[in-house]
């Protein structure tokens, strides 16, 4: 091995050093921030052993997840603690929740397999314990949500008319605005594409509403 070599994974090991201490600083096991960070125990076993580089993504959201500076994560260099860009009464509180590749029929009660990273969202479009974001698919609510876009799901098995809703129909997941038409003694739900292209849906007795969406984080390229 030569010298070039030996000093890239004398880096790796400690900045591997440096994550492990800021991560038994703020009271987390390697469970809790690979859940944060949404990637496999094993990973941060290998990253905190300095045996696999991480890139700059990674170190950016280690960074954010255990709060610390991110130069003094790279470097060794300066104060850990993450010197605030606003004031602290100005500062949003944030939350971190699953993005869903899917939603399972068996919802809220979601597994790891069907999680892939998490995300943080201000409190306020989170407030409820089983908040969700799910990654937009396909054209059918365009141009009002592209391909790409991350919707914050809130659970709402009865949501109010015109929202934007998340449903399950024959197992799969759906995002479409509902529709209430109340004909006499009975209310009618339809889920309406906003791309006309698509059909609306009438929602049967099989059919479930998941939850209604609170906000949107689009996608700009």
């Amino acid at each position: 091995m030569d010298q070039f070599d030996e000093a890239e994974q004398s880096s790796d090991e400690l900045v591997g050093q440096r994550i492990r201490a800021a991560r038994r600083e703020r009271g987390l096991n390697q469970d809790e921030l690979s859940l944060k960070l949404g990637i496999h125990r094993n990973s941060l076993v290998r990253y905190e052993r300095g045996e696999r580089r991480i890139d700059v993504n990674l170190l950016y959201r280690i960074a954010e997840a255990l709060e610390v500076s991110l130069h003094w994560l790279v470097t060794g260099e300066g104060e850990m603690e993450k010197l605030p860009d606003v004031p602290d009464s100005e500062r949003l509180p944030v939350r971190w929740i699953p993005v869903l590749g899917s939603v399972p029929a068996g919802f809220p009660r979601y597994s790891n397999e069907v999680v892939l990273e998490y995300m943080p969202v201000q409190e306020a479009s989170a407030r409820h314990i089983q908040t969700f974001a799910l990654i937009v698919h396909g054209d059918s609510m365009e141009p009002r949500l592209s391909e790409g876009d991350r919707v914050i799901v809130c659970p709402d098995p009865s949501p109010p008319n015109r929202a934007i809703v998340v449903a399950l129909i024959d197992g799969e997941t759906t995002i479409k605005e509902l529709k209430i038409n109340n004909q006499k003694d009975v209310s009618v739900h339809i889920l309406v594409p906003a791309n006309p292209n698509y059909p609306p849906h009438i929602l049967g007795g099989s059919d479930r509403i998941i939850g209604r969406v609170v906000a949107v984080q689009k996608m700009l390229e």
